[in-house]
């Protein structure tokens, strides 16, 4: 059994951790780059520069743990919210809708998931493994006829991100709505097999909430 003075320390390393992850995370999302020194990171996360060592070799091991984190905490909210649903097209709409609307819900999270997009779309977590469940069950049921998981995953994925993109980026003429991610799912539907009504009336059905709805964390020095 652990003595009590190390568990104080793992758990110091644990909240030291996890601040310089919130930092990581909230340089991707407000500065949209990793090319920042080490001493940045370790000033926004409030510790000292020879901590970041104790937890990893490079910067880009950081970073890559900070779009993880966000993204996998993402991910379980998602499957939570939907727990209830059998319907593997549902499911997917259900991704697609609430993915979309992180532009105007959780920016932050939206930045970072453009920024770094297209390399995690084939990670083996975030939001790529369950993305590519739900749409192999799709197909293993025959709701969806695009045979190719993996075009399945590129045509859903990249449309997705190309939708935060303009959205994050709109200024505010002809800018995308919910509406329009509601459409975007409808049509994303259509194109993997299902009938266009059937796809409309699923992707405009109400939506779960997400909670809580994932986020880098505000600035806090750790105890």
């Amino acid at each position: 059994m652990s003595s009590p003075a190390i568990g104080r320390v793992d758990r110091r390393k644990a909240r030291t951790r996890a601040a310089l992850i919130a930092a990581g995370q909230r340089i991707l999302a407000d500065r949209g780059t990793t090319e920042v020194a080490v001493q940045d990171i370790t000033d926004e996360a409030g510790v000292g520069l020879g901590s970041f060592y104790n937890h990893f070799t490079t910067k880009s091991e950081l970073f890559e743990a900070a779009v993880f984190d966000l993204l996998d905490a993402f991910a379980a909210g998602i499957d939570a919210a939907r727990a209830d649903v059998q319907d593997p097209a549902e499911l997917v709409a259900i991704g697609i809708r609430l993915t979309c609307r992180l532009a105007a819900t959780r920016p932050a999270v939206a930045r970072v998931l453009v920024l770094t997009g297209p390399e995690f779309l084939v990670a083996d977590r975030g939001l790529a493994p369950l993305a590519s469940r739900d749409l192999q069950q799709g197909l293993a049921s025959g709701r969806f006829t695009l045979a190719r998981p993996a075009l399945a995953l590129a045509v859903v994925g990249g449309s997705v991100l190309a939708f935060l993109q303009m959205r994050l980026t709109a200024d505010g003429s002809g800018s995308v709505t919910d509406a329009d991610a509601d459409l975007l799912a409808a049509t994303l539907l259509t194109t993997l097999g299902l009938p266009a009504a059937e796809a409309a009336e699923i992707a405009h059905r109400p939506l779960p909430v997400l909670d809580p709805p994932p986020g880098p964390t505000p600035q806090g020095e750790p105890s």
